[in-house]
């Protein structure tokens, strides 16, 4: 009477193996293609760019920046290798595209991540000089990782403004296993540069600022206490968000 329970446990933690086995093979495989791929996307990019058809050339150049990225971080698991430099190359390309589609602040956005790096600072000075508006309506984001982004959403009514947030958790695998997320929303009023949001015993600041090199931003600071607001695994609304075209 004592075999049964372990023969069927044996039996279960072989197929659990077999089945982490078989996850494991199809990440190295989709891992292997997407990095295969990114000298391609690359090409297509700078055809497409030339040909000045910016909007194609975007969506090749966001490819190459967030495949690059993570190949880089998934580097012990492909044969594919890349550099720091392949990855600010690939973020000047989208930031170039989105100054030629008429976006600066987005193409600003993309030049912060790596504000430090001597490319990305001549580019940002030939940027045109961003418009700070009194109003705080708009679309601001903050790097997420691997090309995606946290974003929160202003929009103004009659007697304040309604925030939205939508936030992402980039973990080393996310680009094909998918992101954690988490969203809130609270409202504050017209003549206030403050929000709050709280849930449980956390708590979100948002500080809305404005500077002559930024334009638009909000410093965002999390307190999450033990409840994580609320949000899914490793996700935290903290950080600072440009504000961009929408």
């Amino acid at each position: 009477m004592q075999k049964a329970p372990i023969f069927f446990t044996l039996l279960f933690s072989t197929s659990a193996l077999q089945l982490t086995h078989a996850e494991e093979f199809s990440f190295e495989q989709e891992l292997q293609q997407g990095c295969a791929a990114v000298k391609n996307e690359a090409a297509l990019g700078k055809k497409f760019y030339d040909q000045k058809n910016y909007k194609k050339a975007l969506k090749h150049f966001q490819t190459q920046a967030a495949w690059t990225a993570f190949c880089l971080s998934n580097a012990d698991e492909t044969t594919i290798k890349f550099s720091e430099n392949n990855i600010i190359t690939a973020q000047n390309n989208v930031a170039l595209t989105y100054a030629k589609l008429g976006q600066p602040m987005w193409a600003r956005a993309w030049l912060m991540i790596n504000k430090d790096e001597k490319t990305n600072q001549f580019n940002l000075k030939n940027l045109a000089k961003p418009k700070i508006s009194h109003d705080l309506s708009g679309e601001y984001v903050s790097y997420a990782g691997f090309g995606e982004w946290d974003h929160i959403s202003v929009k103004r009514s009659k007697n304040g403004y309604a925030v939205g947030y939508s936030g992402i958790y980039m973990g080393i695998r996310s680009l094909i296993y998918g992101p954690n997320m988490g969203e809130f929303d609270t409202t504050f009023t017209l003549n206030q540069k403050r929000a709050l949001y709280k849930y449980e015993d956390c708590t979100i600041q948002l500080d809305f600022n404005t500077n002559q090199n930024l334009g638009n931003y909000i410093e965002v600071k999390q307190e999450d206490g033990n409840s994580g607001c609320g949000f899914g695994h490793n996700v935290n609304a903290g950080g600072t968000y440009y504000k961009v075209e929408r």
